[in-house]
């Protein structure tokens, strides 16, 4: 027996402060998912059924950022939900009267009185800025995040992640031994598909990846990989990746470091991802996405340090109104239901859901559960941004591709404790 080395987690470092050239929020967040596409919020929404279908990859292209639709749906309903984003109008803002603004700055929440839907107004001053509009919204809702929409529209103002023809970009969940989907998910206008295997470092696997690689014309993300030795292995197997999704069972509701004793947390796999890349020479030319156990803009802003160009998220989205499933009220509280695709729940609507699909292990490595109701993702995407740009004006990086030269240090557990909240009560 050998140990392979010691892995480090999010809370085991610290990002270490640098001399920054600029103020945070000149700080460019733009980031890369594949060779070819390029989004200036660094976030992927996770391949998941309870956060990615069509109204959530809408609404995070729509702010510069970008999603992946799951792939527990038939190849009918999957491409359906692709065409419905490219389909749909690539900015929520629409122009109404100035007579119907107010004389006053700031933010109001209205309805509007021809569709009876919801909104929200920005001004500034008198001047009509936008309108954001979301017809299942609860007025509540905007009341309470309406704040973060304005600082997101004069501090960020981020761009629509648009192809080439000016529609919303969208990824798409494959199985590497689907072809016909992949297939078929390409035609519906997929800018680029994403392996959702929980170990793709499988000598089945990676020789069926090769081969769907060489018969779809559009960027194919391989994942997930957790070590070293693995990345090598795809990049001398398969032709032409369109960029790398690393970390194996850090997800807060993936089990499989309890029930299969296997895992390489998030921040040790870009590690190794970079140095697998950078012995190729490849580290410009393949992006990192960061998958799994990101809780807040730290941990983004530390996977990039580490070496990502963009991070998936899941549970961080999963609480949003955009996300699938019903919003639950318990003991006053509201909540949305979340769990992993490894879950028993998921692998049955998968079998019920798709009669190609192959059949999986049996053993469950996730769980089921509920997340608190956070209101729109758009305020969740405003607090990654503006916590990214924090953190990397910390580390001393103008733009993403500086921060890969910022440091990390270890810190011990006292530590950690000491730099977060403590001694006060909550």
């Amino acid at each position: 027996m050998k140990l392979a080395g010691e892995y480090l987690t999010f809370d085991d470092t610290v990002i270490v402060p640098g001399l920054s050239p600029v103020e945070p929020h000149e700080v460019d967040i733009t980031g890369r998912v594949t060779r070819g596409i390029h989004i200036s919020i660094p976030v992927v929404s996770s391949p998941m059924d309870t956060v990615t279908e069509g109204r959530m990859a809408i609404a995070l292209a729509r702010m510069g950022a970008v999603g992946v639709i799951h792939r527990n749906l038939s190849r009918e309903e999957q491409a359906s939900m692709v065409k419905s984003v490219k389909e749909a109008t690539p900015s929520p803002w629409i122009e109404i009267p100035r007579a119907f603004v107010k004389e006053e700055p700031g933010i109001l929440p209205i309805r509007m009185a021809e569709s009876g839907s919801r909104a929200v107004l920005l001004l500034d001053g008198p001047q009509l800025v936008g309108i954001l509009l979301d017809p299942d919204a609860d007025p509540s809702v905007w009341h309470g995040k309406a704040v973060w929409f304005w600082r997101i529209m004069t501090t960020i103002r981020p761009m629509p992640s648009l192809d080439s023809e000016g529609r919303l970009l969208v990824g798409a969940a494959v199985s590497p031994y689907d072809l016909e989907r992949a297939q078929a998910l390409e035609r519906a206008g997929a800018d680029f598909l994403v392996t959702d295997v929980a170990h793709l470092h499988n000598e089945n696997a990676l020789r069926m990846l090769s081969k769907l690689v060489k018969n779809v014309s559009i960027d194919v993300v391989a994942g997930n990989l957790g070590t070293r030795e693995a990345v090598l292995d795809v990049l001398s197997r398969v032709e032409e990746v369109g960029g790398l999704r690393m970390g194996i069972s850090s997800g807060s509701i993936c089990s499989t470091g309890e029930v299969a004793g296997a895992a390489v947390p998030t921040l040790t796999a870009v590690l190794n991802a970079r140095s697998a890349l950078e012995e190729l020479g490849a580290m410009d030319k393949i992006p990192i996405i960061a998958d799994g156990g990101i809780r807040n803009p730290g941990d983004a802003a530390k996977a990039i340090i580490a070496g990502a160009s963009s991070v998936m998220l899941g549970r961080f989205l999963a609480g949003t109104l955009e996300a699938p499933g019903p919003v639950i009220t318990v003991g006053g509280r509201r909540y949305k239901p979340y769990r992993g695709m490894a879950s028993r729940g998921a692998m049955e609507r998968r079998h019920a859901a798709d009669r190609y699909s192959r059949p999986s292990k049996a053993l469950e490595e996730g769980v089921e559960g509920l997340v608190e109701f956070t209101g729109s993702v758009v305020a969740r995407l405003g607090e990654i941004a503006l916590g990214l740009q924090a953190a990397l004006g910390y580390a001393g990086a103008p733009n993403m591709r500086r921060a890969w030269s910022a440091s990390l240090a270890r810190v011990t557990p006292q530590g950690r404790s000491e730099v977060k909240p403590h001694d006060v009560i909550f």
